[in-house]
């Protein structure tokens, strides 16, 4: 692992550590990951919206009790923790946010999911499994603030097993950004530590050259993204003081919006990308 790849996964360690704080006033509950709505009507709360694309997730890994599987980029532990008590799954997550492991072995103590669910310091880049360890693989929302999507994806079809499943979600270009919008998009996503967007089209080449089998690449865009931002941002206004209250002063001011600043990129699609590790090489 290069130098330059191992100093991004520590920022990457150490932005969530100084944003673990907010844990406490998580609008998404034990989550950080965008939602899914079923139509801009749809008045589902910014929690159950991101339970509701963990259960898509869920279902998309197509395991059972007696499975094992990898969380790559875990966040606090809540997917992970509602992966094993649907499916019986075993389940092991990591982060290069240490604090983010402590919290989340907190909160699977506290479900009462500690014997099948564990979490500990892992860098996606270098992962700390034998080869075939895993029979599924999910990374929600994580793929895109690791230095390379390639090398990331090739570890992590190493350490599934042959016949195993990936599940994703991941940004991408959806329109072609403009000369005057790049550096206000390139600004939004440097200041989240976000890597600049995949290619929907590409995606499959880049998961076989990985090692694994395109199934399934969704363009959820209009159900996820587009309408947390809008609600997220509405519900960060109406809570902003307890938020700030939760965080590093400096660290909040850098993150929240500007007055009259529009965080919004119409340009960022979010997609589902699905694939299976080959039987057979």
């Amino acid at each position: 692992m290069t130098s330059n790849v191992s100093a991004v996964g520590e920022r990457v360690g150490e932005f969530y550590d100084q944003l673990v704080g907010m844990f406490d006033a998580s609008l998404y509950g034990p989550n950080i990951h965008v939602g899914y709505w079923n139509s801009q009507e749809d008045s589902t709360t910014l929690e159950d919206a991101a339970d509701r694309l963990t259960d898509m997730m869920i279902a998309r890994l197509g395991i059972g009790a007696g499975s094992r599987v990898l969380d790559i980029g875990c966040g606090f532990g809540g997917p992970a923790i509602r992966l094993a008590q649907r499916t019986g799954a075993e389940v092991v997550g990591i982060s290069v946010s240490r604090k983010q492991v402590e919290k989340a072995n907190e909160l699977a103590e506290a479900a009462g999911v500690s014997g099948k669910v564990t979490f500990q310091y892992g860098d996606a880049m270098d992962l700390a499994f034998d080869d075939g360890s895993f029979d599924a693989i999910w990374m929600l929302e994580s793929v895109m603030q690791m230095p390379d999507r390639a090398a990331a994806l090739a570890e992590a079809a190493r350490v599934l097993r042959p016949g195993g499943r990936l599940a994703l979600t991941d940004n991408y270009e959806r329109e072609e950004i403009s000369e005057e919008r790049r550096p206000v998009i390139e600004n939004i996503l440097q200041r989240y530590l976000t890597q600049p967007p995949a290619s929907f089209e590409t995606y499959p080449a880049m998961l076989r050259q990985a090692g694994l089998r395109c199934t399934e690449l969704l363009d959820v865009s209009e159900s996820t993204t587009k309408q947390s931002v809008r609600r997220l941002g509405e519900a960060m206004a109406q809570n902003m003081e307890q938020l700030a209250s939760k965080v590093d002063p400096e660290v909040f001011n850098k993150l929240k919006p500007a007055e009259g600043e529009n965080m919004e990129m119409p340009e960022l699609g979010y997609l589902i990308a699905t694939a299976r590790r080959p039987e057979t090489a």
